[in-house]
């Protein structure tokens, strides 16, 4: 949608994000927002990313080299280490959530660690362990995750040698967001991808209904960062 030359598809979406906004306004009195309202946020937010992304193909282009590695090497390991003869009920397992937390991870780690890279891979498989441990999300072996964020990590860092280290986060957060399943249910994507790209000004659109359905902690440490910048 993003690479399209015409604006046609985006709008629609961007139309279709403010009816379902305003379907789910909540009653008079009513302070906490349906999860409908929350998704209806986060689909806002989105729909702010590929307006952002249709002014800044460079960036597509990198968000594509990604998702190819993810979706090429990274797969192809967990398959002949964990795929046994049924590799999709391996690959099922991550569709919850996974992909997203590995993304997201890797931003964080970035900025932890951009003197000491040999360290990444290691600190993010713990990330995620932990993540997913705190939010009730399923278990995955230690051992799957570190083979796929290893995996993933070696052509991720050689990035940053030809976009840089803000570019490389920036890549990775919103990736995180446009793949997904919800954002409204996963906190590790709004905390460590929706935060910082609000910060950013990327979501100015959608920041107000952001500030409407997410948690008041989540909000002050946003208009925090909004003050530093």
């Amino acid at each position: 949608m993003a690479r399209d030359p015409s604006p046609v598809a985006r709008q629609k979406a961007r139309d279709d994000s403010d009816l379902a906004w305003a379907r789910t306004r909540p009653p008079v009195g009513r302070r906490k927002p349906s999860k409908d309202r929350q998704a209806a946020a986060t689909d806002s937010a989105t729909v702010d990313v590929v307006d952002w992304l249709s002014e800044n193909p460079d960036t597509i282009d990198r968000i594509q080299e990604i998702g190819d590695v993810l979706a090429g090497p990274v797969i192809k390991e967990i398959d002949k280490r964990f795929g046994g003869s049924k590799p999709r009920d391996s690959r099922r397992q991550l569709t919850n959530h996974f992909w997203c937390d590995l993304l997201v991870a890797v931003a964080e780690a970035i900025e932890k660690f951009s003197k000491a890279m040999d360290r990444i891979p290691e600190y993010v498989t713990t990330v995620i362990l932990q993540s997913r441990k705190a939010e009730g999300r399923s278990v995955l072996l230690e051992a799957l995750v570190g083979l796929a964020v290893r995996t993933a990590w070696e052509p991720i860092k050689s990035m940053i040698h030809t976009a840089g280290i803000e570019e490389l986060q920036r890549t990775c957060r919103i990736l995180a967001v446009l793949i997904c399943p919800a954002p409204e249910d996963h906190k590790a994507v709004q905390d460590s991808a929706l935060l910082p790209l609000a910060e950013e000004g990327m979501l100015e659109t959608s920041r107000e209904r952001l500030e409407q359905v997410f948690p008041a902690d989540w909000v002050r440490r946003l208009r925090e960062g909004l003050g530093e910048a």
